[in-house]
């Protein structure tokens, strides 16, 4: 059964409706103890100032979350309001189904009924199903790297990740748009291509596989490779797409500045 007609996404309330969302958290996320995670007064104080907290349930089973997102109001330097989206999670038995879009589109719903056109928020660099999601269904845009951005080593399922983020903006108001082909060529992990007024960067599509593959030592090199690299292009550029090219590597397409608004469909 699709996961768009089988479940129902709602405002979560209450602490014990809070507790059963943030114990999705720590399973989906993998937290030790020492971990840290959030607690329902939180969350609780978040929603009640301006924040939204969603969960998306099964329709046979109203009281156990299968997926979980919350934000926070947030402002810019120059007084713009947002919503900054901390984090979102879907239970793993239906990822890839679309859980993950029904609670965007949640969160979506309730920011532009607040007043509010952007959410915010950020994600790691190699985790490309996240960047196609975040890029090419939703149309977010990547125009700042935070390296480090929790520290020096991640946490839960990420132990001795490096933390570097993109942050991504997503305009409420502009619809996703369809991105040109990429060239068929055979694609390196790490490579940086100019392509036309675009610069394309791969990476590799499964990164725990490949993390794996290649050993500790090689990944954290082809990690600190990137983080220049996307550093160095979003210098000029804004990160408009993830698409994957083979089954072991994704690539990243990058857009002048100011020409972002205008990809061709």
């Amino acid at each position: 059964m699709a996961a768009d007609t089988a479940l129902v996404v709602r405002d979560v309330e209450g602490p014990a409706a809070m507790a059963a969302c943030i114990g999705l958290y720590t399973d989906v996320m993998g937290l030790r103890p020492a971990d840290g995670s959030l607690n329902p007064r939180l969350l609780t104080a978040l929603q009640t100032n301006g924040g939204i907290v969603v969960a998306a349930y099964e329709s046979g089973d109203p009281a156990r979350p299968v997926g979980f997102a919350y934000s926070f109001l947030a402002r810019e330097p120059g007084g713009e309001l947002f919503q900054y989206s901390q984090l979102a999670v879907v239970a793993r038995h239906l990822q890839g189904r679309g859980v993950g879009r029904l609670l965007k589109y949640a969160q979506r719903e309730r920011a532009l009924a607040m007043g509010l056109t952007r959410i915010r928020w950020s994600y790691d660099p190699l985790k490309t199903r996240n960047a196609h999601f975040n890029l090419d269904v939703l149309g977010g845009r990547i125009s700042v790297l935070k390296p480090s951005m929790y520290g020096d080593e991640g946490f839960g399922d990420d132990a001795g990740e490096s933390t570097d983020r993109f942050l991504l903006d997503w305009d409420l108001t502009r619809p996703a748009m369809a991105q040109p082909e990429l060239p068929d060529r055979a694609w390196q992990p790490g490579e940086c291509l100019a392509y036309g007024d675009d610069l394309l960067i791969a990476v590799p599509a499964l990164w725990d596989l490949h993390r794996t593959a290649i050993g500790a030592s090689a990944a954290a090199a082809l990690r600190t490779s990137l983080r220049e690299t996307f550093t160095e292009a979003l210098t000029t550029h804004v990160g408009v797409s993830c698409l994957r090219v083979t089954d072991d590597l994704a690539v990243y397409r990058f857009v002048p500045r100011g020409t972002d608004q205008e990809v061709a469909s």
